[in-house]
């Protein structure tokens, strides 16, 4: 690989993967998820799954990615090429690759309805902002020109920030995006703390109830462990590419997992607090919090449209900053093969992503009669990508780095001590495989 497109010191590495794992998901889902299914009881059987899913399977793709020193498809064919393996396994490179540009093609399409409400003003003499608030996200998706509009507009963003290269493009939108969103994640939990209701949204959050703890809820903390840190979906094994040699993949990792946590429990810190200081909202998760019942809490404080703006910049930059990663594995490739410059490329790509994100679109308006399956085109392009792709990514990733690959030199490349290697590789071969397809059988049999 070209040392220039080595990122320059290890905290490059440590916010792009961050950012690849920080997005709506853990905005909207995580803390709804810990609040209704036993609060800290639920934290904490997440952090296990994180120990013993999310960082072994985050670490082995990351030495997949920094062993190739290429895109995710050409590492992974380095590595069968030196390793001397079936050409079966080059699937995984494709599998990672295309997954991240179907995952984009309706991720921008959530992201361009957040960023469109940054300029969402409820009129201060608004009698019923219930109404207000339903009617504006019903006739927003029933719109297809506006979702167009602002589906555009962020993956023109996406593609500019990507077009730029690897340095000048996502490295330094990198560093400045995720400290951006840590201060103002900070500055909303603050507000949020002075006036809503913090202490219920504290117990909501953290209050210990076992008697909640069942194995479905378990399976869902396993989902989530796997889901939130981008893995299976190539962008981890492209960001890892670029990880600096001396950086020790052991030590950087568990960073990444605290940074991408902490953002979730401070969003729960923020939204919730929001929402329980009106009596008439209740708690959800998904959209519907975003688009509907939060913009009816904020107008009620003091202050609330200008904070409720700020929350939708927040969730653009995390949006922004997932986006891009979700394009890189397949732009990296583009670019590697010569086939194209690689803004060139990126734009071909992304608009192979924009005419797939009209499907999604569709499917709130013009097409919401029409199902494939028993599935809408935008639950189709989820449930592909999210229950089967992406376990099946994880699945090989566990099988080759835990079962295939010479486990002396990459002991010696991860710079592990022998406790900690040990331990990697036994939630390698066994608890991260069972785990992932207890997942994907959960999907079929639930």
């Amino acid at each position: 690989m070209n040392q220039n497109k080595i990122w320059q010191g290890n905290w490059t590495f440590i916010l792009a993967a961050a950012g690849s794992a920080v997005g709506l998901g853990n905005i909207w889902k995580f803390p709804y998820m810990a609040g209704t299914n036993g609060g800290s009881a639920f934290v904490l059987i997440y952090f296990l799954c994180i120990l013993l899913i999310g960082l072994p399977v985050m670490m082995a793709e990351t030495y997949l990615g920094r062993y190739g020193r290429k895109s995710p498809i050409n590492s992974i064919k380095k590595v069968v090429t030196d390793f001397n393996l079936s050409f079966y396994w080059k699937i995984l490179g494709w599998l990672g690759a295309i997954a991240g540009l179907m995952i984009l093609s309706y991720y921008s399409v959530f992201a361009g309805i957040a960023a469109a409400y940054i300029f969402n003003f409820m009129p201060s003499n608004e009698v019923d902002p219930v109404y207000y608030s339903l009617n504006y996200f019903s006739e927003f998706v029933g719109s297809p020109m506006k979702m167009i509009f602002w589906h555009t507009l962020f993956l023109g963003i996406t593609c500019f920030i990507v077009g730029k290269g690897v340095i000048d493009g996502i490295g330094k939108t990198i560093n400045f995006l995720m400290p951006t969103l840590f201060l103002l994640i900070i500055l909303l939990c603050i507000y949020s703390s002075f006036t809503g209701d913090f202490l219920r949204a504290f117990n909501f959050l953290f209050d210990a109830d076992f008697s909640k703890i069942s194995t479905s809820v378990i399976i869902a903390a396993m989902g989530q462990a796997f889901f939130t840190l981008s893995i299976g979906m190539g962008a981890i094994m492209a960001y890892g590419a670029y990880m600096p040699e001396d950086q020790p993949i052991a030590k950087t990792i568990p960073v990444i997992i605290i940074l991408d946590t902490s953002v979730a429990l401070f969003a729960g810190l923020t939204i919730f607090p929001i929402v329980f200081s009106n009596p008439i909202l209740s708690v959800s998760s998904g959209p519907g919090l975003l688009f509907e019942t939060l913009p009816i809490a904020f107008s009620s404080l003091p202050y609330g449209s200008i904070f409720s703006s700020i929350f939708f910049i927040l969730i653009s930059i995390a949006a922004v900053s997932s986006s891009v990663s979700l394009i890189e594995p397949f732009t990296a490739w583009v670019e590697e093969q010569q086939i194209f410059t690689r803004k060139l490329g990126v734009i071909i790509l992304g608009l192979f992503a924009w005419i797939l994100g009209l499907g999604s679109i569709f499917s709130f308006n013009i097409w919401k009669e029409i199902f494939i399956f028993g599935f809408d085109f935008l639950s189709l392009m989820d449930f592909l990508t999210n229950n089967i792709m992406l376990p099946f990514g994880g699945l090989a990733i566990c099988l080759l780095v835990g079962w295939v690959l010479e486990k002396e030199k990459m002991k010696k490349d991860l710079k592990m001590n022998s406790g900690f290697y040990n331990f990697f590789i036994i939630c390698l071969k066994y608890v991260a495989p069972i785990s992932i397809g207890t997942i994907f059988l959960s999907y079929f049999f639930s």
